[in-house]
């Protein structure tokens, strides 16, 4: 098989779900000896877009990797249309297409793909509030599967996104939850749509020399204010006020961090083997956010065989857990009290919890069952195709 991976950003240094996401999948996609391009941009912050990396190709893990540059983004447009989209809950059709118009965008990237895209069995393209991604997959609607990552946010009611969700070929879903949303709520009808899952690499040795300190919860991943952090933040900080004895480890990058106080430590980026340990070491992930698509980072700490707190008004996470048995679930910061509480109260109970969540992961998101769950549905897709 042969496929093609448009993403706005992609490199081992690049944070983000999607792009972690896009980056395991051509992975495992060349392992499973398909031929795999990406089609990127040089850019490796979506906070500047700035072209950072060199234009053109190179390989990495068999990936063939092609760059394009950045050739517009109008900043100051997109921010008050976001801003006006976040406060309000809607934009016109024609603010909606101002939105697309001033993102950011590589015409050489969109000149490539329509050069070259039948030469390819399908185009993969995440994610969905990506306007570049628009752009791309409209060159070739019908050969584009899209990993829309969709969360239920306003960006997700938009006229736009339905029209591109009901004019591709296909779009597959990381959760059940992400397909309920787009199929149950937003009433979207794609053309064909099938319940993918992430993926994990699980080809590291899980620490088993690491002890647990029961004084210590993690966080992972991009440090953004809509990751719901400052919700965590202030939990523990007024958990430590209160006379509980607890610190919160960070390990991610971004604008919103925490006040300097020695109940907050933040590590910034470290090696894929020191985050493991990390992971194994904490009483739990403790992931806050409201908007997700899959979590990678909750399937890692179950990989380390440590439970995770997730808060109850996320239906991905919340779905994960109760499917996995694998952590508990907060909304206020009396529970946040109650499931800390309980983790240390009930260490071989937490413990069962991340045993419990390492198994759910490697049934069923490893690498290798979705790629092999990829290949299954393309197929059937283009049987029904005739």
């Amino acid at each position: 098989m042969k496929i093609a991976v448009v993403v706005p950003r992609y490199g081992i240094e690049v944070v983000g779900g999607a792009e972690s996401q896009a980056r395991g999948f051509a992975e495992a996609a060349v392992r499973q000896g398909w031929k795999v391009e990406v089609w990127t941009t040089c850019a490796h912050s979506h906070y500047t877009w700035k072209n950072a990396y060199p234009a053109g190709v190179e390989k990495h893990k068999g990936v063939v990797i092609r760059r394009f540059p950045i050739t517009s983004w109008h900043p100051d447009l997109q921010a008050e249309l976001n801003n006006r989209l976040t406060q309000q809950g809607r934009l016109s059709l024609v603010e909606q297409y101002t939105w697309l118009r001033s993102g950011a965008h590589s015409i050489p990237l969109y000149q490539y793909v329509l050069r070259y895209a039948n030469n390819f069995d399908v185009i993969v393209a995440l994610p969905y509030t990506a306007p570049l991604v628009h752009y791309a997959a409209w060159i070739v609607p019908d050969k584009v599967v899209i990993f829309p990552c969709l969360h239920d946010e306003p960006y997700a009611y938009m006229e736009l996104v339905h029209l591109l969700m009901e004019s591709i070929w296909g779009c597959m879903f990381f959760s059940p939850e992400e397909k309920y949303l787009a199929i149950q709520r937003l009433k979207i009808h794609c053309v064909h749509l099938g319940l993918l899952g992430g993926g994990l690499n699980c080809d590291f040795t899980t620490p088993q020399s690491v002890d647990c300190d029961p004084t210590q919860l993690l966080y992972v991943g991009r440090l953004e204010e809509g990751k719901n952090l400052a919700f965590l933040y202030n939990c523990v900080q007024r958990y430590v006020k209160e006379g509980g004895n607890i610190r919160l480890t960070i390990l991610g990058a971004g604008p919103f961090r925490p006040l300097e106080q020695p109940f907050f430590e933040n590590m910034g980026f470290v090696s894929e083997k020191e985050k493991m340990e990390t992971f194994a070491s904490a009483l739990a992930l403790c992931q806050p956010s409201l908007n997700e698509s899959f979590s990678i980072t909750i399937m890692e700490s179950w990989l380390a065989g440590r439970p995770v707190l997730v808060h109850g008004d996320c239906a991905v996470t919340r779905g994960h857990v109760r499917r996995s048995q694998g952590g508990l679930w907060f909304q206020t910061y009396e529970e946040f009290v109650q499931v800390v509480e309980w983790l240390r109260d009930y260490p071989l109970l937490a413990s069962r919890m991340g045993q419990n969540g390492r198994q759910y992961v490697r049934d069923n998101y490893t690498w290798e069952v979705v790629i092999k769950r990829f290949e299954r549905m393309v197929q059937q897709w283009g049987n029904e195709n005739g």
